[in-house]
C-alpha cells in the first residue's frame, strides 16, 4: 500500500513539473506594452555644425509579443516609436545659423531571450530603424530673418541587448542598449530604461 501511494505521489510530481515550468515561462510571454526613456546620441561625420553629434533625452514606447521556446528561451517581435525631446547641433556661418535636430524614431525588431532566473530575462534584438533628421537654416539680413527647415528620413539597422525583470504577475522593468547604423558614417547610440505591462 505504501509503495502504491509513493508511486502515485511520484507520478503526480513528474506530471506537475512541466506545468510548473510552463507557468514560469509564461512570465515572459504573450502581448506586452511599455514606456521608455533615456539617453540618445547620433554621431555623423561632416555635419555642417561645430559639433559631430546630437544628443539628449529620448522618450518613447513599444508593443510586442513573445512566445516560449521550451522552459528557458523566448522569441518575439516588437515595434517602437520615440522622440528626442532635447539636444541639437548648432553652427553659425556669417549671418547664417544652422541647427540640426532629430525627429521621430521608429523601429521593428525580432528578439531572442533567455530566462536566467525565475523573474529575470536577458535578451538580444535585431531589426530595422527609420529616423527623421531636421536641419533648420536661419538667414539674417537687413530685412529680417528668413527661416527654412529641411527634413530627411534615414533607414538603417538596429541591434540591441537588455535585461527584463518581472515585478509581479504583469508588471516589469527593463534596461536596454541600442546601436543603429544608417550608413554614410551616421550612427546612433541609445541607453534606455523602461517599465511595461504583460497581458
Amino acid at each position: 500500500m505504501r509503495s502504491t501511494i509513493f508511486l502515485l505521489a511520484t507520478a503526480a510530481a513528474f506530471a506537475a513539473t512541466p506545468a510548473f515550468a510552463q507557468d514560469e515561462a509564461k512570465s515572459f510571454t504573450g502581448p506586452r506594452i511599455e514606456a521608455t526613456f533615456g539617453y540618445d546620441s547620433t554621431q555623423a561625420d561632416g555635419l555642417p555644425t561645430t559639433q559631430d553629434s546630437v544628443h539628449g533625452v529620448r522618450v518613447g514606447g513599444a508593443i510586442g509579443y513573445d512566445l516560449p521556446i521550451g522552459s528557458t528561451f523566448t522569441i518575439g517581435a516588437e515595434a517602437g516609436i520615440g522622440w528626442q525631446v532635447s539636444g541639437s547641433a548648432d553652427a553659425t556661418i556669417g549671418t547664417t545659423n544652422l541647427r540640426l535636430t532629430t525627429g521621430r524614431d521608429l523601429d521593428a525588431s525580432l528578439r531572442l531571450g533567455a530566462r536566467v532566473a525565475p523573474s529575470t530575462l536577458l535578451y538580444v534584438k535585431a531589426g530595422y530603424a527609420n529616423s527623421q533628421f531636421r536641419l533648420r537654416t536661419t538667414l539674417g539680413g537687413t530685412a529680417g530673418n528668413t527661416v527654412s527647415t529641411v527634413s530627411t528620413n534615414e533607414d538603417g539597422y538596429r541591434l540591441g541587448a537588455g535585461v527584463e525583470q518581472m515585478l509581479g504577475d504583469h508588471l516589469y522593468a527593463k534596461a536596454e542598449y541600442r546601436f543603429s547604423d544608417y550608413g554614410d558614417d551616421v550612427s546612433r547610440h541609445q541607453v534606455l530604461l523602461g517599465a511595461g505591462y504583460r497581458f
